[in-house]
């Protein structure tokens, strides 16, 4: 009891949820998954074992990192619809961009994909650190 005659009122810890703690692991690899996309972008690797990494990782952090960025502002979502908000605004994200530098002519991928990766990467790593 408080002076005032008032019960005390304590904190309860935050516990992380399975979900939660998988939620964060995907942003962490999502945002490891950009910052090697952009690396080896700049690096112009094209061929061999190492573009075909840098294909598998360009495809995985454009289909899901913008989409994740959104989708890891939903509360208690299922997990179903969290992979599937994060897909559909990874594709669609990703057809705009290209559909917008097709009708401008100004074809510029590596750079759509370093925009793409500046904007996602702050809300990802807001993802991974932030306890909900």
């Amino acid at each position: 009891m408080q002076r005032d005659g008032t019960p005390r009122v304590t904190a309860t810890p935050m516990v992380a949820t399975e979900t939660d703690v998988a939620r964060r692991v995907v942003a962490v690899v999502l945002v490891a998954a950009g910052v090697a996309a952009c690396g080896l972008s700049l690096l112009q690797v094209a061929g061999g074992p190492l573009g075909q990494v840098r294909l598998v990782v360009t495809v995985v952090f454009l289909l899901l990192g913008p989409g994740w960025a959104v989708a890891g502002f939903l509360r208690r979502a299922p997990a179903a619809h969290v992979w599937l908000l994060a897909l559909g605004v990874g594709v669609a994200t990703s057809l705009l961009v290209g559909q917008v530098m097709v009708m401008t002519g100004f074809w510029v991928p590596a750079g759509a994909l370093s925009a793409a990766t500046v904007l996602s990467v702050p809300f990802l790593v807001r993802h991974a650190v932030s306890p909900r």
